[in-house]
């Protein structure tokens, strides 16, 4: 993106033209679906991502709280990266299927 995409309010906030068009609640859905994605990146989800999680939960925006519960259960389940996928498809076959289903798990190898 250029410099003028960026011109006005939207600069300092890091917003496009084209998104801060977009309504607040599609854009904090944006920004919370990218939170969730960014604790299945960490190598550990710790407590404080846990008790954010517990309210991401609770989200109006069905598709955020279907994410922040599959990342919850994940947290619950394996909160240190390593080997989290291979534990969840070994041991905990329904949410590894959960998190394929539901993207996460390409949020999972960056």
């Amino acid at each position: 993106m250029t410099n003028e995409q960026f011109c006005g309010k939207g600069h300092k906030n890091h917003i496009c033209k084209e998104c801060s068009k977009k309504p607040k609640e599609e854009r904090c859905a944006i920004d919370q679906e990218n939170e969730i994605s960014g604790f299945m990146r960490q190598s550990t989800i710790s407590r404080k991502n846990i008790a954010r999680l517990h309210k991401l939960k609770l989200s109006a925006n069905q598709r955020v709280a279907e994410l922040a519960a599959i990342t919850l259960a994940v947290a619950l389940v394996k909160p240190h990266k390593k080997r989290r996928l291979k534990v969840l498809a070994k041991e905990h076959r329904e949410l590894f299927i959960k998190v394929s289903e539901s993207g996460l798990i390409y949020a999972h190898h960056y």
